[in-house]
């Protein structure tokens, strides 16, 4: 029954107190009028008798007050005529209300932001089944130079027979199919699957069904899934398609489903599998027989119910040492298997750049709250008179601690507000000027963790709002206040906000610093040589259909017919072909290699390999240091040649001529250096796969003798490489209509992708410092124009008694450069720790960077000369009768 009466008081007090204050002044009426006919009675007149039932009553509005204060709902009564105060008086105020609100709307803003990005790729779980189940298998070849390298068949043969803490493995390789069959051919990005393979990531087809073990038996007809993308876009979402046959490869293949829309394929980034392959097909059963050096499978298990990854581990270990004692292939250092959680392993390699910038944001938002915590202060400050009389009319100080809690909530809960506002519009920006290499923060959104994140950091900071005032609250003399001469600066409080503005000062040295040293990186990555010309070039790829190019000579043939095509567009200055462009996410190639056949082929090193036309080196501007490039005659049934690197031959060869030496290589992957060649060439080091570490050697192969498919091709032109491409494409239709080909764009956009990731982590935070540094020239400004302010009395009397104004100026001036060096040398003790955190996003530059922290320093002391000059500039700008008039 009270829980119904307090309902029924919280909805009257929330939603009709117009009606009960009149219901309680019609109460109040009433027993006045009954208490004054009772005098009336007694032989008083009216007017006496009314005086008189008031005096007994002991004051209306005191009566009224204790009621509200009886009532069940009271307290939220109190909390609401609280909250009506705290609205009005920043409604008066609004100025104030803006700058408060803008300040907390860029710090929650940009933490709101980033903690989506966070939470979309770090916190939340992959969107598959049982995702924490899920781990991924690499190979251990560091010894060999790939301390992340695929598994082989037979190895995932291994894992399925003899893992006892996973129920299952599949295992994925990325290639390409093109659909024809129509007027617009279209090369896709395919994945080759295990049959299994869905089912142990735990995915489902959106229409039809994934594969099943028919799918890969001998004999079985080509089946294809397809991604929601190209479902949508070249077949209209026409459900009917799944069941129906369409061309692949000139081959009739069987549509088994659809993926959901949603689906993305959330792997290692270094594992080289795109989260946004367009299709899928099995692989063979016949797969896992190959060679056990045929390393080309990534593979993913998923473990059993209550097993952890660190025993997955150890069990995959121990199949690691049980399959090296069986197979010799393996010599005497054995296979080794790395295994680590999915989810870990995902998003290893961007974890330390979100971190980073999720610190970077964190400070942004403590600076942006010290801020207004000062800005409180000043408003309290301002407010002191009225603070004083409402104490000295008998004010309980709780009841105004109460306000100060509420109107600090209030404007934490605004400022929440319009922090997801500017929150959602950052990423919305983030994603829009994100790279590709970061193309998940796409998964980010302002959900609800995001939201409640959100709030509750604004909800703690609000509740610190209100304790900034608490100086003015509890101060211990009212006297001076209510008689208004209190005109002397109150070195406690002004202290308070100069310690903020401090504290502001060293956490803006802090970000700014560690922007410097990402910026210096990012310098010094945009001046790394790749090792070839990246510009005027235009690149694209192109599968030459085996089918219909047989044997090796009809596909060399039709290569060297497309190479001269090429070369005849106006402006072409040079054509060439290699299996793998720089910084592109194909699988890598690489091959062992032997100078001597003596010696262990299971320790044999390896390198990089690639597949190259002639003249694509010269077309890349790589550069010969010995020997020559490939010509037309390393054709088929000539001696084998290659070319090498210059790290390789220095390894190799150290002081003497690579050219005409031997070197046994495995071009076919098998996993044995058993081909015989001789290096003809010897060209620089390039960088391929990283611009910012030097990896493993490299191998050149000649294209007529080591096929691959697809090729991409870089044509350089004295014309715009993007007013190439429709000369490209005309040209390769003329030779075959059927063939198509994709990726087609500038050279130069593969070196900017490498690039790209450390760009954008060193943008973002250069603009939460440059957006920090202007926050902490709003508090110096606060602080010294406060501070002028009160001493516009002082300034007065002393310009009247003849000071030198650019003497007070300076001052001034000084006064505000104290603040800042105080805050420099606490900041430079934090950024040299802070630094040192970020030492794995550095590249050749130190942690304690003098250029970085020097200019900080320097920015920070012009930035607040300048915010101490404005308020100096204002006060000796009045004359003295002014400031002599000035209360």
């Amino acid at each position: 029954m009270r829980l119904t009466a307090w309902i029924a008081s919280v909805w009257r007090t929330c939603f009709r107190s117009g009606a009960v204050e009149r219901d309680l002044d019609d109460e109040m009426r009433a027993t006045v009028d009954l208490l004054a006919d009772r005098y009336v009675a007694g032989g008083m007149n009216p007017a006496e008798a009314r005086r008189a039932a008031l005096v007994e009553l002991g004051g209306v509005e005191q009566v009224k007050e204790q009621v509200r204060e009886h009532r069940l709902a009271a307290p939220l009564e109190t909390i609401l005529l609280d909250l009506r105060y705290a609205w009005r008086t920043l409604w008066k105020a609004p100025s104030f209300a803006i700058v408060v609100l803008a300040t907390l709307a860029l710090g929650i803003g940009a933490n709101t932001a980033i903690f989506s990005v966070v939470h979309a790729m770090l916190l939340s779980p992959l969107p598959y089944r049982d995702a924490d189940r899920l781990i991924f298998v690499w190979s251990d070849m560091t010894d060999e130079g790939y301390p992340r390298a695929p598994l082989s068949g037979p190895e995932l043969d291994d894992l399925r027979a003899r893992s006892k803490t996973c129920a299952a493995f599949g295992a994925i390789w990325a290639n390409t199919a093109a659909l024809t069959g129509d007027d617009h051919p279209e090369q896709l990005r395919i994945g080759r699957v295990t049959d299994d393979f869905f089912n142990v990531l735990g995915a489902e087809a959106a229409l039809g069904r994934t594969f099943r073990a028919e799918d890969a038996r001998p004999g079985a007809a080509p089946t294809i899934l397809l991604s929601w993308p190209v479902f949508e876009r070249r077949y209209g979402a026409d459900p009917s398609l799944v069941g129906r046959r369409i061309l692949v490869n000139d081959r009739p293949t069987t549509v088994v489903g659809v993926m959901p829309r949603s689906f993305r394929l959330l792997l290692p980034p270094d594992s080289s599998v795109p989260d946004d392959l367009q299709a899928f097909q099995p692989f063979p059963a016949a797969m896992t027989q190959g060679p056990r050096g045929q390393q080309f499978l990534r593979v993913v298990g998923r473990m059993r119910p209550a097993v952890t990854v660190d025993q997955a581990r150890a069990d995959i270990d121990g199949v690691a040492s049980t399959i090296s004692r069986a197979f010799t292939e393996y010599g005497a250092s054995g296979r080794r298997f790395v295994t680590v959680g999915l989810q870990s392993d995902d998003v290893r390699e961007i974890r330390p750049a979100l971190v980073a910038l999720f610190a970077g944001v964190g400070i942004l938002l403590l600076i942006a709250c010290v801020n207004v915590a000062s800005l409180l202060i000043a408003r309290a400050a301002a407010r002191r008179s009225e603070i004083a009389l409402r104490l000295a009319l008998g004010a309980a100080r709780v009841r105004i601690v109460r306000q100060c809690l509420i109107e600090g909530l209030l404007l934490a809960s605004l400022g929440a507000v319009a922090g997801l506002a500017a929150g959602w519009c950052a990423l919305r920006a983030v994603t829009v000027v994100r790279p590709d290499a970061l193309s998940r923060i796409e998964l980010a959104s302002i959900d609800w963790p995001v939201a409640l994140f959100t709030f509750g950091i604004a909800i703690a900071w609000g509740v610190l709002f209100s304790m900034a005032p608490l100086t003015e609250i509890y101060a211990p003399d009212l006297l001076p206040e209510l008689q208004r001469t209190n005109r002397q600066v109150d070195t406690l409080r002004d202290g308070v906000r100069r310690t903020l503005v401090v504290i502001q000062m060293a956490l803006s040295v802090v970000l700014l610093v560690c922007a410097g040293l990402l910026v210096h990186t990012l310098m010094r990555v945009q001046n790394v040589d790749p090792g070839f010309r990246a510009d005027d070039a235009l690149t694209f790829r192109v599968a030459i259909p085996m089918q219909r190019y047989r044997p090796i000579a009809g596909f060399n043939t039709f290569a060297r017919n497309l190479d001269e095509a090429l070369r005849r567009i106006p402006g072409v200055q040079g054509v060439g072909a290699i299996s793998h462009l720089p910084y592109d996410d194909l699988p890598n190639w690489g091959t062992p290699y032997l100078a001597d056949a003596a010696m262990d082929d299971a320790s044999a090193p390896n390198a990089d390999a690639r597949a190259v036309t002639p003249g694509l080196m010269e077309t890349m501007g790589l550069q010969l240091q010995e020997g020559r490039f490939f010509t037309e005659a390393d054709q088929p049934g000539q001696r084998p040649s290659i070319i090498v690197d210059d790290k390789l031959a220095a390894r190799v060869w150290p002081g003497r001529s690579a050219i005409g030496q031997h070197l046994g290589v495995d071009p076919g992957s098998t996993g044995r250096p058993t081909v015989n060649m001789t290096v003809v060439g010897v060209v620089k080091h390039v960088r391929l796969r990283s611009l910012v570490a030097d990896l493993t050697e490299q191998i050149y192969f000649p294209e007529r003798l080591i096929l691959r498919n697809p090729m991409a091709y870089v044509v350089r032109s004295s014309r715009d490489p993007a007013a190439l491409a429709a000369d490209v494409r005309a040209a390769i239709a003329a030779l075959d209509p059927n063939l198509p080909i994709y990726d087609v764009r500038p050279l130069h956009t593969y070196v900017d992708g490498a690039r790209a990731a450390r760009r954008f982590t060193a943008l973002l935070a250069a603009g939460f410092a440059v957006v920090a540094l202007l926050l902490a020239c709003v508090g110096v400004y606060g602080v010294m124009a406060y501070a002028v302010t009160r001493r516009r009395r002082e300034f007065g009397v002393r310009l009247a008694l003849g000071a030198d104004p650019s003497r007070l100026a300076v001052a001034i001036l000084r006064d505000g450069l104290t603040l800042a060096i105080a805050g420099a040398l606490i900041g430079v003790l934090g950024a040299a720790a802070a630094g040192s955190l970020l030492r794995a996003q550095l590249y050749g530059v130190a942690p304690y960077d003098p250029p970085s922290f020097l200019i900080t320093v320097g920015m920070l002391g012009v930035t607040c000369l300048l915010a101490s000059w404005i308020p100096a500039r204002r006060a000796l700008a009045a004359s003295p009768m002014e400031a002599l008039r000035t209360e």
